[in-house]
């Protein structure tokens, strides 16, 4: 059995080789904010803190352990929404959760400090035979300034694979420009266990970003998926 072949069961129990799409760079850079586009391949660490009402519910660091970012506590403050920070503490932009009986689950990002009504992004639950996927739409800052507005929309694709492993693509397309998995190396015990569910563990996530990618775009479908698959509340 090849690595990979290794690689994708020791991911999944059931071991079916699902296809998954190679991963590369988009045809055209993809950001939420221009400022944090990668030029080479990145690993970023999401870790997650217990306490959902402190001012750092996630730190996302390099691999090295230079901070990144920092994702406030959803309950932090007099807003319950998360607020996505860079290493100097500058508000990029605000994550808010919304669930109502018609949709369950549904996410929108705004500028910091600004309501609903100034959306600029949402992230929708979007069920498929392949399980539970998540759909993300926003406005790509990187495209050219000769299109219309309509035209810079880009929808993103969030797949999960695997079972004893965590494992999610983030699909442009043909393509992954990003991945975030449970992460073996950073974490003394994995989600899969029935005793980590049960004390509410939340897992340290590896996520990689490909270049031509924003890496605060990447972030927060990051700290989504660790709030909806691994329950932080």
């Amino acid at each position: 059995m090849s690595y990979t072949s290794y690689s994708d069961a020791r991911i999944s129990r059931t071991f079916r080789p699902i296809p998954r799409l190679a991963l590369k760079s988009p045809d055209r850079e993809v950001a939420f904010r221009n400022e944090h586009v990668m030029r080479a391949k990145t690993t970023l660490i999401l870790k997650p803190a217990r306490d959902d009402s402190s001012e750092v519910g996630y730190r996302i660091v390099h691999e090295d352990g230079t901070p990144a970012f920092t994702v406030t506590g959803r309950k932090f403050g007099d807003r319950c929404s998360r607020e996505f920070r860079d290493t100097s503490g500058l508000p990029l932009f605000d994550i808010h959760r919304w669930s109502a009986l018609s949709i369950p689950f549904r996410w929108y990002f705004t500028m910091p400090g600004s309501d609903r009504k100034s959306k600029i992004a949402t992230v929708d639950t979007h069920t498929s035979l392949k399980g539970g996927d998540l759909k993300f739409t926003f406005q790509n800052m990187a495209a050219s300034d000769s299109k219309m507005e309509g035209e810079k929309d880009v929808t993103l694709m969030v797949r999960r694979h695997g079972e004893a492993l965590r494992l999610f693509d983030i699909v442009d397309g043909d393509r992954r420009i990003g991945e975030v998995r449970e992460s073996i190396h950073h974490n003394e015990k994995l989600y899969l266990t029935k005793r980590s569910r049960r004390q509410g563990f939340r897992p340290a996530l590896e996520v990689i970003i490909v270049p031509g990618v924003d890496a605060t775009l990447v972030g927060a479908i990051a700290v989504i998926l660790s709030d909806w698959y691994f329950g932080s509340g």
